[in-house]
């Protein structure tokens, strides 16, 4: 990925291998959740809700990547690459360690992740004139992500960072209809009042709460992406640990779960 020119106040801002960094501090916490605290708990909850920078910022910078990448061939394929070395481990690790029990058809975000920056050269492509065969193209992709890790809500994140490119105001904006919209947390405020029009009762159900709440955790993202400079930082050796941590933290991850 290609540095951008530095101005005086690029430097005031945050560069993106650190944004990545938070992501990657966010992901561990939020898989040590997964793992090891059970789920409906007020400590699985803090940890999810925080869990939910990494996907977003991953994203943005995938975006990033797109534009500034000097071979987007040779970055499709490194991303193709290494969704297929995290596909086991991610397994192992969604399994708790557990091989017999394991489904396929689940792959990681790293998939995700490939399948929207194919979706961004689709949209963009000059040789696919046809909108409706471009935007058919594109729906392929989606349903192909379905099953995946973040699923249908990363790769529209991604098509949306890539569609407002250049102008993060609306990057934002469009970014937390997708969380509202697509995300349940709409419904999370709603819900409440659906008792109150119907049956005269205002009741927060507690039980769907402590599921979705987690969910209003997509919206910190905003706020570190605020920061970023336009700058990658970092060198080729942190460009690499993304990629290796990923894979390698899932089989730690899924080997404590089957020894303990």
């Amino acid at each position: 990925m290609a540095e951008v020119p530095i101005s005086e106040d690029m430097h005031r801002g945050t560069a993106l291998n650190s944004l990545k960094y938070a992501a990657i501090a966010a992901m561990t916490v939020d898989h040590i959740a997964y793992a090891f605290v059970p789920n409906g708990t007020v400590l699985a909850l803090v940890m999810h809700f925080f869990g939910r920078i990494t996907g977003p910022v991953m994203f943005f910078s995938a975006v990033e990547g797109y534009h500034h990448t000097r071979n987007l061939n040779r970055y499709l394929f490194r991303l193709a690459a290494f969704a297929a070395i995290s596909w086991f481990p991610f397994l192992y690790f969604c399994y708790g360690g557990d091989l017999s029990e394991m489904a396929f058809m689940r792959p990681n975000v790293i998939y995700t992740i490939f399948m929207g920056v194919l979706a961004i050269k689709i949209r963009r492509s000059e040789r696919i004139r046809n909108p409706a065969i471009r935007a058919s193209l594109i729906l392929v992709l989606v349903i192909l992500c379905v099953p995946a890790d973040w699923g249908c809500t990363g790769i529209i994140m991604i098509l949306v960072f890539d569609w407002f490119y250049g102008d993060f105001r609306n990057q934002a904006f469009a970014y937390c209809m997708v969380v509202l919209l697509d995300m349940g947390v709409l419904s999370l405020i709603t819900r409440p009042f659906f008792g109150l029009f119907y049956d005269h009762v205002f009741q927060i159900d507690l039980e769907y709460f402590m599921y979705s709440a987690e969910n209003l955790g997509a919206f910190l993202p905003v706020i570190l992406l605020s920061q970023y400079n336009g700058r990658r930082g970092g060198g080729k050796l942190s460009k690499w640990f993304f990629y290796l941590y990923y894979p390698t933290h899932l089989l730690l991850l899924g080997m404590l779960q089957a020894v303990l």
